[in-house]
């Protein structure tokens, strides 16, 4: 049975591998569990086998290590999409399942965060959550996600250094009334 491509994304153990490898680029499996302490290298394995049935990540290189050998992986950015046809045929119910999958892993990121981190910190970190309503015309939306994503590309493409903060960052538009 072919899973779809938000079963696959939404996980959230796949959506942390998915931000490790997004973030860094390429990764071996040790270095993914390096970064995701908390998931066992058998698991590890068994989700990137998913991703990789599913297109979504891909081996970019191999090497030999002691008579093994290992596998380097990195996104296929252009796999990271959902069809548009398959959001039409989801139900309603598996959209809110989605949605909770989603936030489930935005809260545990956030826990992971202020559990270990002063609250005087937060506002130097860039810690912050809102919400708020825009009044935009289907012409002015268009525009706007179009500004948003070309600022999203220009930024997601810096590489980490020694100076530079991972931040997550994460986007809900609810169309109103």
């Amino acid at each position: 049975m072919t899973k779809k491509k938000a079963d696959v994304l939404l996980h959230p153990v796949r959506m942390r591998i998915v931000q490790a490898l997004l973030s860094h680029e390429r990764l071996t499996v040790q270095q993914l569990v390096e970064k995701l302490a908390d998931v066992p290298q058998a698991t590890m394995y068994r989700h990137l086998t998913i991703l990789r049935e599913a297109k979504a990540v891909e081996v970019v290189e191999t090497h030999k290590v002691r008579g093994t050998t290992e596998k380097v992986y990195a996104v296929s950015k252009e796999q990271l999409k959902i069809p548009d046809k398959e959001v039409e045929e989801t139900a309603p119910d598996e959209h809110l399942k989605y949605f909770m999958m989603y936030q489930a892993n935005l809260l545990k990121e956030f826990e992971k965060y202020v559990l270990n981190h002063s609250p005087l910190q937060y506002k130097k970190d860039g810690l912050g959550y809102w919400q708020t309503t825009l009044h935009l015309s289907d012409a002015e939306f268009k525009e706007f996600l179009d500004e948003l994503r070309a600022l999203f590309e220009k930024v997601s493409e810096n590489k980490p250094t020694g100076d530079r903060k991972e931040r997550i960052m994460a986007t809900t538009f609810i169309p109103g009334g």
